[in-house]
């Protein structure tokens, strides 16, 4: 009887299991890395497009078993589209979620034919709805999504005559010359760079728990992740410095925990503002 109540209470376990692991579809996304896939679609003149899942993500099963089961958006993707899926879970999926601020999912980008990024679309999608997406884009040539872009400095000015006399205290930003043929404004200077940073670097012992929340392939992009996290949160904010591929990469550790169970449980408080991470022994990087 025991036996036959312990299979009956992991049955469901499995079950479960089973709802979130990505099913086979009839959307064939590219097996190439995003790079490469991303090449290919340039050069074929196609869209390119991204699917960003993980294997608990409800909804991104949901989509697996409608949505990518269409063959009428197969065979639409097959013309017109490269599509690729990262799993926000992998080491290369961390990094380009990081990159492209990835906070929920599923999330869809869309770049057009120039690599450009066009469109991002969080949720659940049907097959009509990506197809809409997929048309109006190729049809109207949609423009980049894009920051602004500050406005150029402008060049000196030179004169034919001597500009008048200008009290320097009062405007330090005009300079004259005592030459008979010109005088020149001199030019603002402008912002540049990655941000400002305090440092204090301090060594971490290598022992306990913590919660690793990306994976950066620049300085600059680690630390001004770690800015942003370390304002929102009270945990201890750690950067290992380590080697992939033979590159060096830098994680990003959230909090030092004495058991696995209480990095878990902060995983979790993360998970609630839509950041994941993989709960790490620390005793591993040295």
């Amino acid at each position: 009887m025991k036996k036959i109540l312990l299979t009956l209470a992991v049955i469901p376990f499995f079950v479960l299991i089973a709802a979130f692991k990505p099913a086979s579809t009839i959307v064939q996304f590219a097996s190439a890395d995003w790079e490469n896939s991303k090449s290919r679609a340039m050069t074929e003149g196609k869209l390119y497009f991204v699917d960003f899942d993980a294997s608990y993500c409800a909804t991104c099963r949901n989509m697996d078993e409608s949505t990518y089961m269409s063959e009428r958006l197969a065979n639409y993707i097959n013309k017109n589209v490269v599509a690729v899926r990262i799993d926000v879970q992998d080491f290369d999926g961390v990094m380009w979620s990081q990159q492209y601020e990835v906070e929920a999912l599923p999330t869809m980008l869309i770049f057009n034919e120039k690599g450009e990024l066009v469109k991002r679309l969080v949720g659940y999608k049907s097959s009509d709805d990506l197809i809409e997406e997929f048309s109006q884009l190729r049809a109207l040539n949609t423009a980049p999504i894009v920051s602004p872009q500050p406005t150029p400095a402008p060049a000196p000015i030179a004169a034919d005559k001597p500009m008048s006399k200008t009290n320097s205290s009062n405007n330090p930003s005009i300079v004259t010359t005592n030459t008979t043929n010109s005088s020149v404004v001199a030019e603002e200077p402008t912002s540049t760079g990655f941000g400002l940073y305090e440092i204090a670097v301090r060594k971490q012992e290598s022992k306990g728990f913590g919660v690793q929340v990306g994976v950066f392939s620049t300085y600059e992009t680690v630390l001004a992740e770690a800015s942003k996290l370390k304002r929102k949160y009270t945990k201890k904010t750690l950067i290992h410095i380590d080697k992939h591929n033979g590159s060096v990469v830098y994680k990003l550790v959230l909090g030092t925990f004495n058991s696995k169970r209480e990095a878990a449980y902060f995983r979790n408080d993360l998970r609630r503002d839509n950041v994941d991470g993989l709960v790490k022994n620390l005793s591993f990087m040295k």
